[in-house]
């Protein structure tokens, strides 16, 4: 499509409201859904960092109670 001036383009033909918020809102739900994609992961991470945390110390005091039985 061709516009003859910036102020077409942001009009659109009298739809530019309507474009420019459809634009706006998909920009926002992207972020949004990457964002809490990302808070997602670092959470997950760090619970799974901790589970291994916890698997290590526990480790040498399972090995020597089985090596006594």
């Amino acid at each position: 499509m061709y516009f003859d001036s910036f102020a077409d383009l942001l009009q659109m033909g009298k739809h530019g409201f309507y474009v420019w918020t459809a634009y706006g809102t998909t920009a926002l739900v992207l972020v949004a859904s990457w964002l809490s994609a990302r808070g997602a992961f670092v959470a997950t991470t760090r619970r799974l960092r901790q589970q291994a945390e916890l698997a290590q110390r526990d480790a040498p005091t399972t090995h020597s109670t089985e090596n006594n039985s």
